[in-house]
């Protein structure tokens, strides 16, 4: 008889201390004003674009003339983009020859062989990087050895493509971290830091868009329209990736310290 009752007790007992456990706190949530969102958002986004369009052509202008006082040899051209005039210097740039795309077909098949081996002794992540370096030699030394003289593209259509990948990213700077920023409302110090960080960013990708250009236009002339994919697939929109995420983690560390001060004030538990 008691080992018959011991299971209803048991049940009982579990159906009474069941409804007092209560849910366990998973984290903290930050509190969020949709309508200072809006507001933020909106700031940033107009005083931004506006900035971004305002000086577009006169930054093209200044870098055409940098381009060339350097490459003495380059000449001068104009795009129009939307109502826009881009004015852009490119030197003339020239085919590999099938020598050239031999050597590089070689020594990008050994880098990959090299790199795919198990003793290769240095870290994934820097092996990860350097096969997609080899790789796309690997298929660009490919093209050129076979299709040498099909090749559809001009050092001209690399510099139009580069001026609107550069305005590209240009408008896509205030969009991308206003929308990722703005969550952050609970201090009139947060759009100091947001606008400081877009700021900061649009004049990094300024300089160094401005230094990149005029370097690959020196390797498409000194050294042949073989490295023309690596400017896009691997020193393109890639690099440019990489510098804003790290100005928005700047930007993060710096709110999240002014947050440590007034964390009980803005802070709330998630259940």
């Amino acid at each position: 008889m008691k080992s018959m009752a011991y299971p209803q007790d048991y049940s009982k007992i579990s159906k009474v201390e069941k409804p007092v456990i209560g849910y366990a706190r998973f984290g903290r949530v930050l509190k969020f004003n949709r309508y200072l969102f809006l507001l933020q958002l909106t700031l940033l986004l107009f005083v931004f674009e506006f900035l971004v369009i305002f000086l577009l052509e006169d930054y093209f202008k200044v870098l055409s003339s940098i381009t060339k006082r350097v490459l003495e040899d380059s000449y001068t051209k104009s795009y129009k983009f939307l109502k826009l005039t881009l004015e852009y210097s490119v030197s003339q740039g020239r085919l590999p020859t099938l020598q050239e795309s031999f050597i590089y077909l070689i020594l990008s098949l050994l880098s990959l062989l090299l790199l795919t081996r198990k003793s290769n002794p240095l870290p994934k992540y820097v092996s990860a990087w350097l096969m997609y370096i080899a790789f796309v030699y690997f298929v660009s030394s490919f093209y050129f050895l076979l299709f040498l003289e099909k090749f559809p593209y001009t050092e001209r259509d690399f510099a139009i493509l580069y001026l609107l990948q550069q305005t590209g990213v240009f408008i896509f700077i205030p969009l991308v971290l206003g929308l990722s920023l703005s969550v952050f409302t609970f201090s009139p110090l947060n759009l100091l830091f947001n606008a400081f960080t877009i700021l900061l960013t649009l004049i990094y990708s300024s300089v160094f868009g401005g230094i990149r250009y005029i370097f690959f236009v020196y390797v498409l002339k000194e050294f042949s329209y073989i490295h023309m994919p690596a400017m896009f697939f691997i020193f393109g929109p890639l690099l440019d990736f990489i510098y804003i995420v790290s100005f928005y983690s700047l930007c993060l560390y710096m709110t999240l310290r002014l947050l440590q001060k007034r964390q009980e004030a803005f802070y709330q538990w998630g259940f």
